[in-house]
């Protein structure tokens, strides 16, 4: 028995298919950072690479052979992958910078720990929050929702054919970080609104009773109902959640008509 023949644009192309499976995982939430071990990393890309890549289309004739021609794909590859991963994790974020925006209203924005999907710290509250809605995310197959995207983006935008410079594709991007802020805001809503109130309720206190230490006395109010009232706004967590992952899914449906190239 011979050895196998490898054809060159056959490989051009599965090595692309490899650089866009490898991108949407190394940037996925849950995945990214340090929580998931590289090794894991890595037979993940390559056991869905090997799964995806003979059903891959892709024309022969548009693969360069030459490294000055491969470059603009590969960059196009790491840059669709990069969107994918990009539109569902800014969910996950948002949730992070809600627990950031209430730290500082409940006085716990000096309690920080390290974070291990970013490297730095990040206060505990944010941590946390940002761990339930994790579990929230993959109880409702957020993480297929990105999966199925990856897969039917080799359909609309196979290797060797992308558009990548559309201004629409770096539309949705802005405005999917401006709803990040929007949907921060939303998360943090109640408990910076109750905590505005009690502040301003100290402030009215401090003016008739100057011999009172708010400092003292109004952190540990703080506290206690900055939780209580997170407590009664968690379980609005999952409803918000669904909504958004379908939105998610329509947004991604656009982008990869986006990527799609000009017939």
């Amino acid at each position: 028995m011979g050895a196998p023949i490898i054809n060159a644009a056959e490989f051009t192309a599965y090595v692309l298919v490899l650089l866009r499976v490898s991108t949407v995982i190394v940037f996925a939430p849950i995945f990214s950072g340090n929580t998931v071990l590289t090794q894991v990393k890595v037979l993940l890309c390559l056991m869905m690479t090997f799964a995806v890549a003979p059903q891959v289309e892709y024309n022969a004739s548009m693969l360069p052979m030459t490294w000055y021609g491969y470059v603009p794909l590969m960059l196009g590859e790491f840059i669709i992958g990069f969107t994918l991963s990009f539109m569902v994790k800014v969910i996950l974020e948002a949730v992070k910078m809600a627990g950031e925006y209430m730290s500082f209203q409940m006085s716990l924005s000096m309690l920080n720990s390290m974070d291990p999907t970013s490297g730095g710290q990040t206060p505990q509250l944010a941590l946390l929050l940002h761990m339930f809605m994790s579990l929230i995310f993959l109880y409702a197959n957020g993480h297929m929702l990105l999966i199925k995207a990856m897969v039917e983006s080799f359909t609309i935008a196979p290797p060797g054919l992308l558009n990548i410079w559309r201004p629409e594709i770096f539309t949705e991007v802005i405005r999917a970080m401006l709803g990040m802020n929007i949907l921060a805001l939303q998360i943090a809503g109640p408990v910076i609104g109750v905590l505005f109130c009690v502040k301003a309720a100290f402030g009215i206190v401090a003016k008739a009773v100057p011999q009172m230490n708010i400092l003292f006395v109004g952190i540990p109010v703080y506290i206690i109902v900055g939780f209580s009232v997170l407590g009664f706004s968690m379980p609005w967590w999952p409803q918000i959640l669904g909504q958004l992952l379908v939105g998610v899914d329509g947004t991604l449906d656009r982008l990869l008509h986006y990527f799609a190239p000009v017939q």
